[in-house]
This record gives structure tokens, C-alpha cells and sequence, in this order.
């Protein structure tokens, strides 16, 4: 299934995967994907992928994996996205997440969520604004340039979970390259912490949060209190809001100013 797209998912699949809704469309899409069955059932996705490799393991070992496999066809793409396999989002979200990830020229970012549970409050989505600039982004579907994936795959293989990955990949990079794109908001379709990863990691007795522990603390430690804002979602980020949310704001200010007047 060649294709000329600039854009790549690569996503991670077991049997209840809802990678369907990205997969439709194949004409219209921006992107392809490379889909790694890592299920019981042999085949289960590979009518839906531009690129197909089956192999069982845990995501962060599996995409580690791909890049070694196929390191000339990723190096096709401009662009890959790694959602986990509980994020449904259709092709036109997905070709606008794109589109806007090139447009403020990120580095790293991930869609807001706008439906289903979040283990960081901040990552909700928040209508009024196109992007904010955020010093974290989800494990759960971070987006990377080809060179920041290149990068950030170097720390794959610190965290089996992955938990503790997301803190340190924003230290490579500006400040003004990483952001949740609020402007698509997608659904994770699964509780936190009730995935096959988790019964997979209790059977190994890897615990997550001491992965996340010694991560950090390899690469420097964290802030306790911050990242517990982070979670609460009770941080004001720097942000980029839509024309039109920016004059609504400017015309209830002039209104509470005494200025009834249209503002342009």
C-alpha cells in the first residue's frame, strides 16, 4: 500500500484496539500507519496499515522495535504520532492535528483529550484556545517530529511502562516547541490504569511508579509540587487563543469598561 503522505501513525494494537477510526478514509488522509499487532490475534489490523509488523511486547519496547526494523521507511515520514490503541479520532482530526503540529512548528505535542478519564487534569481540552505551550506531554499520544522521535528514543528503554518518559522529553527541547493542541481534542476509551499494560507489568511485578521514580531521578529529579498541578490541571499555561475568542474577550472588556461598541 504505497503512499506519498508526509505523516506517519504508528500505533501499538491488541485485540480491543479502536485504531478503526483512524484507519478510515485511506484516500483522503495526510498520514499512514504503521501498525504493530501485539495481540492474540495474528493478521488482526493489517487490512487497515500502510506498513504491518507483529510482535508481542509493551509499547515503548515495540515502537524501540519498529525504529530498528524499518528505520528507512520511518525516515519517509516528517511526522509521527504514537497514539495508544484506546485513543479513537477520525482522519479529519487527525490531518487538522498535523496540520497545526507543522504550522506553530512543534517540536513535541499531543491532541487535548475531550472525552474519557486523564491522569492529568490539564490535558482536558479548553475550546477557547488553539494550542498551549505545556512543559508535559502524555504518554498516552505524543506526536514528535522525525528528528525529536529520534531523539526522545534513545530514553525507550528506561521505562518499561514508560511512566517518567513524558517528564523528561520536554528538557530537550525550547519551550516553545511543545504543546497540547486544544484545537482537536480526542477520546481515550479506556480507564487509567485498567490496560493490559498494567496486568501485564503486575505479572513482571514492575511497579510504575517506581520506574517513574528512578527515571527521574536519572535525569535530574522534578518538581513535586509542579507536577502535582499538572495533575490537578489547576496551572494557566501559555497559550494561543482563536481570532475569535480573543475579540469576544476584548468586546466584554470594553463593555465592562462603559464601551458598547463593535470591535473589529
Amino acid at each position: 500500500m504505497p503512499t506519498h503522505a508526509r505523516n506517519l501513525i504508528i500505533g501499538t494494537i491488541g485485540n480491543s484496539s479502536v485504531h478503526g477510526s483512524w484507519s478510515i478514509q485511506p484516500a483522503a488522509r495526510t498520514y499512514d500507519l504503521l501498525l504493530i499487532n501485539y495481540g492474540n490475534q495474528p493478521g488482526f489490523g493489517a487490512a487497515d496499515a500502510t506498513h504491518y509488523l507483529e510482535r508481542k511486547g509493551m509499547k515503548w519496547e515495540l515502537l524501540s522495535y519498529a525504529l530498528e526494523t524499518l528505520p528507512d521507511v520511518i525516515a519517509r515520514y516528517t511526522n509521527v504520532w504514537c497514539p495508544d490503541d484506546d485513543i479513537r479520532a477520525s482522519p479529519s482530526e487527525i490531518d487538522r492535528l498535523f496540520a497545526l503540529f507543522e504550522e506553530y512548528r512543534l517540536q513535541m505535542a499531543q491532541p487535548a483529550i475531550a472525552a474519557g478519564e486523564v491522569s492529568y487534569q490539564v490535558f482536558r481540552q479548553r475550546r477557547e484556545v488553539i494550542l498551549r505551550y505545556a512543559p508535559l506531554v502524555e504518554l498516552m499520544c505524543p506526536l514528535f517530529t522525525q528528528s525529536a522521535l529520534r531523539r526522545v528514543s534513545a530514553t525507550f528503554g528506561e521505562s518499561l511502562s514508560g511512566w517518567g518518559l513524558d517528564v523528561i522529553w520536554p528538557r530537550l527541547f525550547a519551550a516553545s516547541e511543545v504543546a497540547i493542541i486544544d484545537a482537536v481534542g480526542v477520546e481515550h476509551t479506556r480507564p487509567v490504569g485498567k490496560g493490559v499494560m498494567y496486568q501485564t507489568l503486575a505479572k513482571q511485578n514492575i511497579d510504575p511508579r517506581q520506574e517513574f521514580a528512578a527515571v527521574v531521578a536519572r535525569h535530574g529529579g522534578f518538581d513535586a509540587r509542579f507536577h502535582q498541578r499538572l495533575i490537578r490541571g489547576t496551572i494557566k499555561l501559555p497559550a494561543i487563543r482563536h481570532p475569535a475568542a480573543r475579540v469576544h474577550w476584548l468586546t466584554r472588556a470594553l463593555e465592562g469598561l462603559g464601551v458598547r461598541r463593535a470591535v473589529a
